[in-house]
């Protein structure tokens, strides 16, 4: 084995094919070399990752050593304006163990912590009460987060390993020469175009789900092998990697795609699906524009995808199980007195809103759970639901939220929640019975 970069037989290193921070499904290989692994994370991937923190924490990913993800956003708080904040959670804002810092308009630093703390550490400086109740939190999102140098070239460099990956290409051939160059900065050829096929997007759609990264590779009338890139069901890259060896599939109506998909939960998962030309005339496969063409209108298209990130939760058996497991400790603890019905729900975290809506849900149609089937076969029965993902308005979650408080108020929550876990764990534990079959 060489590296698929240079050649090189020495120092090859275990790269993550795809960057480990936007997947939950490790995909690595030694075929880089400590170099090249190195350039490719220190001059792009590391500030292309960095753009996305925003998103990868609503998505439930994690650092290496299992904390949340931190992002930087502007908050508004009882008429105070805070900028360049970093969070992770609600409870990290609305009950610090340490102090949560920021600026204010002026680029003075601005302090925010309980107050026997600020007294600790003001050593004279003025202090004033604020009401958290009610923070607003501003995060805004550049397209350049998506497109930019470092978005490009890192899609570029995952798209090229991947190819490699899955045809067992293990080292530097002159057919890629080109695509390498790009990624090793010797070549501004940009090989990497935004697919904006209507059609596409609405195949892709029933085939994947928010999180997960699909894949799939190609030849298109153009002469080019490409590989497709599908990030997180939000933006679809088409990346050129080499000259087609296949001439046969140039000349077809009807192609075929195998469709790699790796999962926010950490599973993988592969399927296949077929465009069709009822055109005579050859067209390429899919309509698609250059990343510096892109234009207003079309980029709002694309953040009505991304935005999904926000209000979208994969309803995977591991994901909730994890989910579920955090709840039960923190419902030992409310039974407990330890903490209140706000530190339950975790500040109105919408991930823990949310899986107490699903798991109660499930107890209160336990009558059409059928154990005969895998739990994502059970949920559109149980949950009416058209797919593996759930969606909440602001609303939903504001009614739902309240209808708890009355539940705490009556002294009926815990039951209510632990209804649900429970059948949750019925299910969970049947799951694994049909997995061994």
């Amino acid at each position: 084995m060489k590296c698929i970069y240079c050649n090189s037989e020495t120092e090859l290193t275990s790269s993550d094919i795809i960057t480990y921070a936007i997947t939950g499904a490790k995909l690595t290989k030694s075929f880089v070399c400590k170099t090249h692994n190195a350039l490719t994370n220190d001059n792009y991937e590391k500030k292309f990752v960095g753009d996305l923190d925003f998103f990868r924490n609503h998505l439930g990913f994690s650092t290496r050593d299992g904390k949340p993800i931190q992002y930087m956003a502007d908050i508004s708080v009882d008429g105070t304006e805070m900028h360049n904040v970093k969070i992770s959670t609600r409870e990290a804002l609305y009950a610090p163990k340490n102090v949560v810092f920021g600026f204010d308009d002026d680029g003075k630093k601005v302090i925010m912590a309980p107050m026997p703390k600020i007294e600790k550490i003001s050593k004279g400086q003025d202090i004033s009460t604020v009401n958290i109740s009610d923070v607003t939190i501003h995060k805004t999102v550049s397209s350049d987060s998506f497109l930019g140098f470092y978005a490009v070239h890192s899609v570029a460099k995952i798209a090229y390993e991947w190819y490699c990956y899955v045809n067992h290409i293990e080292e530097l051939i002159k057919e890629n020469s080109e695509i390498v160059n790009y990624i090793l900065g010797k070549s501004d050829v940009c090989p990497v175009d935004i697919i904006i096929d209507r059609n596409y997007y609405t195949a892709i759609d029933q085939l994947s789900e928010v999180g997960t990264n699909a894949f799939f590779q190609y030849d298109d009338i153009d002469g080019y092998r490409y590989v497709v890139f599908d990030l997180w069901k939000t933006i679809s890259y088409r990346v050129r990697i080499c000259k087609s060896p296949d001439v046969y599939s140039l000349t077809q109506n009807i192609l075929f795609f195998e469709l790699y998909l790796y999962h926010v939960d950490g599973s993988k998962s592969e399927t296949a699906f077929a465009v069709y030309s009822l055109d005579d005339n050859k067209k390429a496969a899919f309509v698609t524009i250059q990343p510096q063409d892109m234009t207003v209108e079309l980029w709002k298209v694309f953040v009505s995808r991304i935005e999904m990130i926000m209000s979208t939760m994969v309803l995977s058996i591991n994901i909730l199980k994890r989910e579920v497991d955090s709840l039960h400790l923190k419902l030992k603890k409310y039974d407990e007195e330890k903490i209140d019905i706000v530190q339950l729900l975790g500040f109105e975290e919408n991930n823990v809103v949310t899986v107490i809506d699903i798991i109660t849900q499930l107890f209160a149609n336990k009558d059409r759970y059928d154990s005969t089937k895998t739990f994502n076969q059970n949920l559109p029965l149980m949950l009416n639901l058209s797919s593996d993902t759930i969606g909440k308005s602001l609303e939903d979650k504001k009614t739902f939220v309240i209808y708890l408080v009355g539940l705490d108020k009556k002294k009926e929550l815990s039951d209510y929640i632990r209804k649900g876990i429970s059948m949750f764990y019925e299910m969970y534990e049947n799951e694994k019975r049909l997995t061994k079959q």
